[in-house]
């Protein structure tokens, strides 16, 4: 690793059961101030099924996010269905992100369209497009910068998932385009802090993914595995339902490695609110999107479980 580990930080400095700071981080140069967690998004394709939680469960995370502070709740593909109706509507210092992956023009605007009806809003806060496809694609840079000026977007975050996508953004910095980078970065998986501190001092935000290694992997399963031994067939072995061969590199890089480290004093599994604590010590970040499948671990990512 290419940090500092929580064993050279010492306990003291970092207690293991303290709550995330909900204090509001800015946003890059948006003027959005965003909680340090954010709620990620819990898949309605998935309802119910590969470990994620039913419709009411989703209601009852996401009142409960929103009562403990989190104000950034991210959509995912379509998850704007199960937004309660208590949060729906332009409530001021409320946020939504939206994932649109690598759509042509016209499937962007279908799904920023059918969010916005969902959600009874005028715009969207935070609109994720992959990197590889905006840099690649002329019109959907235009059609993007068409959604800003017409107050539909107001923010754009560019992703990127692979370990060549995140090396090469390392070395030549962000893009001039994008008002924020969402990228990977865990106690296990750091190469992205050159990035992470570019873009802080560019004035761009900052959205983290794979906080605790990714969802497809069980947190147990991530932290009693012995890391040394594993490999990508591992991730296959453990995973929850069937992962592609090409998925499967990205959520190993983001896996392997000393998650036990972070664990208490006398303790065999850490709780994940050490985790998403360690990333928020780096002040570039904006917020850390955390998916949780029940309210248990949405309290114990808070610590306030």
């Amino acid at each position: 690793m290419n940090s500092l580990a929580l064993n050279e930080i010492g306990h003291d400095e970092f207690p293991p059961d303290a709550p995330v700071n909900m204090e509001r981080r800015p946003f890059g140069q948006t003027g959005i101030r965003l909680s340090p967690m954010a709620l990620g998004g819990l898949l309605a394709h998935h309802c119910g099924a590969l470990g994620h939680p039913a419709m009411e469960e989703k209601y009852r995370i996401c009142l409960r996010a929103l009562e403990l502070g989190v104000n950034l709740f991210d959509l995912g593909y379509t998850e704007e269905i199960h937004i309660p109706v208590e949060m729906q509507g332009n409530r001021e210092g409320l946020f939504f992100s939206l994932k649109v992956g690598a759509p042509t023009p016209a499937q962007m605007v279908e799904k920023i369209d059918k969010h916005l009806k969902h959600l009874r809003r005028d715009a969207i806060d935070i609109l994720r497009v992959h990197q590889f496809a905006y840099a690649a694609r002329p019109e959907l840079v235009e059609k993007v910068s068409e959604l800003r000026q017409a107050g539909k977007v107001r923010s754009l975050c560019l992703i990127r998932h692979t370990p060549e996508e995140q090396e090469a953004y390392a070395a030549r910095g962000p893009d001039h385009d994008g008002d924020a980078d969402l990228v990977i970065y865990n106690y296990v998986a750091r190469g992205q802090e050159p990035g992470i501190e570019q873009s802080g001092s560019a004035g761009k935000g900052v959205l983290i993914m794979k906080a605790l290694g990714g969802g497809t992997l069980g947190w147990k399963d991530k932290v009693l595995t012995d890391w040394t031994r594993a490999s990508e067939e591992t991730v296959s072995e453990l995973a929850v339902g069937e992962i592609s061969s090409e998925f499967r590199k990205v959520v190993y890089n983001c896996c392997f490695g000393p998650w036990r480290e972070l664990a208490a004093p006398g303790c065999e599994i850490p709780k994940t609110n050490a985790a998403v604590r360690w990333i928020l010590r780096n002040k570039h970040v904006s917020s850390v999107l955390v998916a949780v499948a029940n309210l248990e671990e949405l309290e114990e990512a808070l610590g306030v479980a």
